[in-house]
């Protein structure tokens, strides 16, 4: 669901939801704010919670600061991911263009 939110348009024109190009811990590369494929391949990318005797599994998402290189997150406890702040701790090393790939 953060995605549909988050990247509404991508693949339709192309220049939506635009970030500086960004490298997961799995060597992912690209420059769209996709706010759950940063952290898909980290060992923890669900965050469980009982509601009503029911156990549920959202995926951590990335937030806005981390996408922009933003050493200070203005994200409530300085996070860069919710809803587990555990998961991104910091922010991904700035890539070049393509992340230098040809």
């Amino acid at each position: 669901m953060a995605e549909i939110y988050n990247d509404p348009f991508v693949g339709f024109d192309g220049i939506h939801n635009i970030t500086p190009f960004w490298l997961n811990a799995a060597g992912q590369c690209q420059d769209l704010m996709e706010v759950g494929d940063v952290v898909e391949d980290l060992p923890n990318p669900t965050f469980p919670i009982t509601l009503n005797g029911f156990t549920y599994h959202p995926q951590t998402v990335a937030l806005l600061p981390w996408f922009e290189f933003n050493g200070n997150s203005f994200a409530l406890n300085d996070a860069y991911s919710y809803t587990n702040e555990t998961v991104i701790t910091s922010l991904s090393s700035p890539q070049p263009l393509n992340c230098g790939q040809h």
